[in-house]
């Protein structure tokens, strides 16, 4: 019952719309009000005073409950500026129509057009009040016509009636004055909370935006260290595009440190490398003018004793001076004058060093902590690309010693061979091949043309070739065919050679191992004597051959005297 009741009373609420959730607020307490004092009072009549007849003021208070109920549901549905009109249609119809009826404009109900502003103004804002007013006048004006000119006849208005009437008017003018005053209060209250709500979001919004500045700044720093470690990568990779693109040492050291040179915008980059006896660091390349100056008079560190290069090759510590003219182990040089920092880093192959990286730079405070690490992994680059060229060196130094002993003992086989063989060479005239009697001259000869067939930088033979036209020339593809024949021949007779070889080393090692097992077979002296003899006969074809044993402590001249000997002649 009392949930019920409560609900009853309850004004409804619409989210998110706070003025018309408080107008209706306002609407539904004035439709009960009205509706409940209408309904009260027509039952106190009723109870005073049970045969009275039902007269205007009746009906008009039973519209009062009516149009309040009908309000209230008006109101509940969302319709609060309509019911707030009609409410106040109604309010301002019934005081007003209960003075004409009653004792006109001296009746107590016209005063309460005071309240019917109040509620005009609660309901529907400061020009309902406007308008109330006027008509409020004017119905004051047209009462008291109508009295003048007899329309309306009032009667004597009882004290006590009039003291009752009164204070229910002046009693519904206090309740909507407090409505009115309460609800100035709240909002003036609300608006202090709102203002201090703002002044809260405005510090926290000035808190927000002092941090968001100085992560803007942190943010800014971040990029641009970013940026810088960006630019020593991209050095990296042009320090190992440059390694893999060039092979000679030299040219090597000077694209290294012209590169990161360029890349990092430092003014001088030195590449230093150890000397044989592991006692002094030497300047190799540099990329300014300064460092082509100490190239040329030769500038060398003592390792471990003069600067900042001698520090690191000693120690394998890289070593940073963001002050040059703060710093003891900062040697200056007459031809780097713009040093103010300086950074130098070893060169490391394993546990090995063989140099030092040196940048310098012409602004102070120029390197980091973190430039040591990004520059140590271009340290390592720089000296992996040095062992690669001088790996690379090495190997083509070898390969060309390999070259021309290979070139030098092929000259000496191919001499010893051709000094055994009997054929030379064939001569083709378009009918048959024929025997080469005698060698042809080296010189070519102006009508033909000659191809050396070379192996491995010798020439072992030539192929000349001779038109029957004088005129015609021969074209590329012929040209090509014919030095491809001419490499086909070399390779072809390198494998005959190689083979002739081969088979003559077989066939010494079949005799000598026959000859071993035949030898080894015997166990007389005489047969040894004899059977060595024969098979040297026998393998050595048009030869005498001759074994005689001598004895150790005879001079030679007495040998031929000597009785144990065998031989053997063909």
């Amino acid at each position: 019952m009392f949930n019920r009741l409560r609900t009853f009373i309850k004004p409804p609420v619409f989210p998110g719309e706070e003025d018309k959730t408080r107008r209706a607020a306002y609407g539904h307490a004035i439709a009960l009000i009205f509706s409940g004092i209408a309904l009260v009072y027509e039952l106190y009549v009723r109870l005073a005073i049970p045969n009275q007849k039902i007269g205007p003021t009746d009906i008009v208070l039973f519209t009062f409950v009516i149009v309040g109920a009908a309000s209230r549901w008006l109101i509940r549905k969302g319709y609060v500026r309509f019911a707030s009109i009609l409410l106040l249609i109604l309010i301002w119809t019934g005081t007003n129509g209960i003075a004409a009826s009653g004792y006109g404009i001296r009746d107590t109900s016209f005063i309460i057009n005071f309240v019917v502003m109040l509620i005009a103004a609660l309901l529907l804002g400061w020009q309902a009040t406007i308008f109330t007013a006027a008509i409020s006048i004017v119905s004051g004006f047209g009462l008291a016509y109508a009295e003048t000119r007899g329309l309306i006849v009032p009667t004597d208005y009882p004290i006590l009636l009039f003291a009752q009437d009164i204070s229910v008017a002046l009693g519904l003018g206090a309740f909507f004055i407090y409505i009115l005053i309460t609800g100035l209060e709240n909002a003036i209250q609300q608006s202090r909370k709102n203002l201090k709500d703002l002044e809260a979001a405005n510090a926290n919004l000035h808190l927000t935006q002092t941090e968001l500045e100085a992560k803007t700044e942190e943010l800014t720093v971040s990029n641009a260290e970013l940026q810088k470690r960006t630019e020593r990568l991209r050095a990296i990779a042009e320090v190992a595009r440059t390694a893999s693109s060039v092979q000679n040492l030299d040219a090597l050291l000077d694209q290294i440190a012209s590169a990161i040179s360029k890349q990092l915008d430092y003014y001088h980059v030195g590449i230093f490398l150890i000397d044989g006896q592991k006692q002094y660091a030497i300047l190799r390349s540099a990329s300014s003018e300064g460092g082509q100056r100490m190239l040329t008079g030769g500038h060398r560190l003592k390792i471990g004793e003069q600067g900042m290069v001698g520090y690191v090759t000693y120690s394998g510590n890289p070593r940073v001076v963001l002050d040059a003219g703060g710093d003891k182990m900062f040697i200056p040089h007459p031809d780097l004058p713009e040093t103010i920092s300086e950074i130098t880093l070893p060169l490391r192959l394993g546990r090995e060093i063989i140099g030092a990286l040196d940048m310098h730079s012409s602004k102070p405070a120029d390197f980091s902590q973190d430039d040591v690490e990004i520059f140590t992994i271009l340290a390592d680059q720089v000296a992996v690309a040095i062992q690669n060229a001088e790996s690379f060196e090495q190997s083509q130094r070898a390969l060309r010693e390999a070259e021309t002993a290979s070139s030098r003992l092929t000259g000496q086989s191919w001499k010893g061979y051709l000094e055994k063989i009997r054929v030379r060479g064939y001569r083709y005239d378009g009918i048959r091949p024929e025997l080469l009697k005698e060698t042809s001259k080296s010189t070519r000869e102006e009508d033909a043309l000659l191809v050396p067939v070379q192996l491995r930088g010798q020439t072992i033979g030539r192929l000349k070739l001779k038109t029957s036209d004088p005129a015609r020339k021969l074209t590329e593809d012929e040209q090509s065919i014919i030095e491809s024949t001419a490499e086909r021949v070399a390779l072809a007779l390198e494998s005959a050679r190689l083979l002739d070889d081969a088979q003559k080393r077989a066939a010494r090692e079949t005799f000598l191992s026959e000859m071993g097992a035949k030898l080894g077979a015997s166990f007389q002296l005489d047969s040894i004597l004899r059977d060595t003899v024969e098979e040297l006969g026998h393998s050595l074809k048009d030869s005498t051959v001759t074994f005689q044993l001598v004895n150790p402590s005879l001079p030679p001249a007495l040998e031929e005297d000597n009785p144990m000997t065998g031989r053997n002649s063909e």
